[in-house]
């Protein structure tokens, strides 16, 4: 206990600032329920991400992730890991809370322990309190402000970014919790050898397997550098240690492997891997001046008295070298832009504040130090505020405008809610079904997302498509015109981020392909409307149908026989489907 104190009474600055980052990222959601109490439907002022419709899809009891969207194929191999989701989503049944108050525990809880492992992790690495604290505070409240664009933003009184990323469900904040809980237990192990934090290395190693696919290579790129180092020295005993653990985090990982393992059997893996931006090719990539910029900052100025230390620092800031051109082997270039947000930069800008307040400590100027470690982390925390503050009011994507407009949804969330069978299928717009996935226990047809999932067939995915088209009664004389007006929207629905990554762009996706889907649909003309309907919705077993009259006028539901209106509410009216 006495330790206890000590340590709380040493930190304490660390706690104080963790506490304040908690409030910061979480007070936008609180702030908007009192701001707006007189128009307030139950929409909470959540991002446009998947991670609130993978919280509650946990909480639904779905917790093999195989088809987060779709009824059918729930039991089908996952391909987005579950581990993050699954934390928040019994973290709010612990309290039995809704999604709303699931995802705000989370960010009141998450940030706060974000922050402190960043902090030991510094701290441990550097033993210096004030780069821990510049770190952690720099990394996660002025984020999005370490890039050219962020500065210039800033300096146009613009936010850089749409909130905090930490505000985000789930990801990045469990991203980044099991990176440092396994850089932290792993560091101690590594200098101490004490083989408690070499059990806690394996468990953390292997949690990241299960979070997010980025971390766990990224890991291993770094742990194969390390070993390399100590054998090039002939520190065999340390090699062997060090290579011990992540065998063992290979041992914890066998079901995620298993797991991957089925999913490339399945017929549709293929298609799905192309969704997911995955590009062939064996040709080197270029790491970024930021990872080179910092590498030359550390080969400069980085203390070498602790040999041990220095290769492990060294290791990490090589990492990305092998992450950046892992497909000379593999021959599969994955989204490098998921390796710079959350390893590359993070690496590099807690490399470069030690290297900087080293060389400040050893010429004697505290005074120095001092001052810039209180100037990094006040510009930290009001670029955090401001961040907030203008997402919130001026943002036009996530803002307080658009959850305001989302309220008018609140009464078809509540009335699915009480009246529909629980698994049943929802057809609508994309709004619609982007706040169904999140409020109520119901499937969709159509979701943005969905496209990541072994059950998106591309016939399926044709037919959705099409089925949107028929609707705006899109016919043969102007399918071409229009399809190639909507050429991004069509790539992003059917190809995802393939010819982004491919080629620069979702417009990108060649004038053959959109000559080709063109084709498809006319062919589809020939089967009327009620009966394409009909039979497509079958198909899929919809039951129910939300209607925007205002956002698509020309659906015109009510024309149709077999569909029954059960509830109107404003422009938004529910249907029965009678099949």
């Amino acid at each position: 206990m006495l330790r206890l104190k000590q340590i709380l009474r040493e930190h304490k600055m660390a706690i104080i600032i963790a506490v304040f980052l908690s409030l910061i990222t979480a007070f936008p959601q609180i702030y908007f329920r009192f701001d707006h109490k007189d128009i307030y439907q139950g929409i909470e002022l959540l991002p446009d991400s998947p991670w609130s419709a993978r919280a509650r899809e946990m909480q639904d009891g779905h917790s093999n992730f195989g088809s987060i969207y779709y009824k059918d194929g729930k039991d089908n191999p996952y391909l987005f890991q579950p581990l993050g989701s699954m934390v928040v989503a019994y973290m709010g049944k612990m309290f039995s809370l809704d999604i709303n108050n699931t995802i705000l525990l989370s960010r009141i809880v998450l940030p706060f322990v974000v922050f402190l492992l960043i902090y030991a992790f510094v701290f441990l690495l550097s033993r210096d309190r004030l780069v821990a604290l510049c770190s952690a505070a720099l990394l996660l409240l002025a984020d999005s402000a370490l890039s050219y664009f962020g500065i210039t933003q800033l300096l146009h009184g613009v936010s850089p970014d749409n909130f905090l990323r930490l505000a985000r469900p789930v990801n990045p904040a469990m991203v980044y919790i099991l990176l440092f809980s396994f850089l932290t237990a792993f560091w101690l192990f590594y200098k101490k050898k004490n083989w408690r934090y070499g059990v806690a290395s394996v468990i953390f190693l292997g949690l990241n397997f299960y979070n997010y696919f980025y971390s766990w290579t990224y890991l291993y790129a770094f742990g194969g550098l390390l070993v390399l180092f100590l054998l090039f020295q002939k520190k065999w005993q340390e090699a062997l240690k060090v290579t011990g653990v992540f065998i063992g985090g290979l041992l914890v990982a066998i079901p995620y492997s298993w797991n991957l393992y089925s999913a490339t059997l399945h017929p549709v893996y293929t298609e799905a891997s192309a969704r997911f931006g995955v590009v062939a090719s064996h040709l080197p990539l270029f790491v970024g001046f930021v990872v080179i910029g910092a590498l030359i900052v550390f080969l400069l100025g980085f203390p070498r008295e602790d040999r041990s230390k220095y290769f492990f620092s060294l290791a990490l800031l090589l990492a990305p070298f092998v992450t950046m051109n892992q497909q000379l082997l593999t021959g599969k270039v994955l989204q490098i832009s998921h390796y710079h947000w959350f390893f590359h930069k993070p690496v590099a800008v807690v490399f470069v504040l030690i290297v900087i307040f080293h060389l400040l400590t050893r010429r004697g100027l505290d005074f120095y130090k001092k001052t810039l470690a209180t100037l990094v982390i006040v510009v930290s925390i009001l670029t955090g505020v401001f961040v907030q503050a203008s997402s919130y009011y001026y943002d036009g994507r996530d803002g307080d405008e658009i959850a305001i407009e989302r309220q008018k949804y609140g009464p078809v969330m509540e009335w699915l809610n009480n009246n529909a069978r629980k698994e049943a299928v929802v057809f609508g717009n994309n709004e619609t079904s982007h706040l169904t996935v999140i409020y109520t226990p119901l499937n969709v047809f159509y979701h943005r997302a969905a496209i990541y999932s072994l059950s998106a067939t591309k016939e399926r995915l044709f037919e959705v498509l099409f089925t949107f088209y028929r609707l705006r009664e899109i016919g043969t004389k102007d399918a071409r015109e229009v399809f190639f007006k909507e050429r991004d929207y069509i790539s992003w629905n059917i190809y995802g981020m393939h010819y982004r990554e491919l080629l620069g762009s979702y417009e990108a996706i060649p004038d053959e392909k959109i000559e080709e889907i063109v084709a498809l649909y006319k062919a589809t003309l020939s089967t009327t409307k009620p009966e394409w309907l009909k039979r497509v919705w079958s198909r899929y077993e919809v039951e129910y149908l939300v209607w925007d009259k205002k956002q698509d006028p020309l659906w015109n539901l009510d024309q149709y026989k077999f569909l029954e209106k059960m509830a109107e509410f404003g422009d938004l009216a529910i249907y029965l489907f009678r099949p």
